[in-house]
């Protein structure tokens, strides 16, 4: 075996593992400075966005009523539907009660849920039939391929 060291010159195995070991930083008056710095600027700019988040909401909120009263009623019609398909419970009641809320989004409604419920047992029995041909293929023995018998 060709040794490429000298081992004279060679440090030991325990001086060349503590080499290899990087040391923490030390914690410094300048570095907890550093940080402060870096710590007020974030908070900054998290209390900007959310800020910002909050007066775009508030903007929409604000101008939702002149919206709803400016569409015609064929747009009034699928934009409640998909408002309600989209709120909570409690906030569908709600919205359910608007005055310019059309009465055939109460129809609508029904029937998407009836697709909802009907997709949903298709689901069901489809994970059902998959659940229960696992299990089939599990308690019946496998046949060995012919070709892998044959070598």
């Amino acid at each position: 075996m060709t040794k490429f060291l000298n081992p004279d010159l060679a440090a030991s195995k325990s001086s060349r593992k503590k080499r290899q070991q990087v040391d923490a930083a030390p914690d410094t008056p300048a570095t907890e400075r550093a940080l402060a710095t870096l710590r007020r600027s974030l908070n900054k700019q998290v209390k900007k966005a959310d800020n910002e988040e909050r007066l775009r909401a508030k903007a929409i909120a604000d101008t939702m009523p002149e919206f709803i009263a400016a569409m015609d009623e064929e747009v009034l019609t699928p934009f409640f539907f998909s408002l309600e398909r989209l709120a909570t419970a409690a906030n569908r009641r709600r919205i359910a009660s608007h005055p310019l809320r059309p009465e055939a989004v109460d129809e609508m409604l029904e029937d998407a849920e009836a697709d909802d419920e009907r997709i949903a047992e298709q689901e069901r029995k489809a994970a059902e039939a998959a659940e229960h041909g696992a299990k089939t293929a599990k308690a019946t023995p496998q046949e060995a391929p012919e070709d892998a018998s044959a070598s």
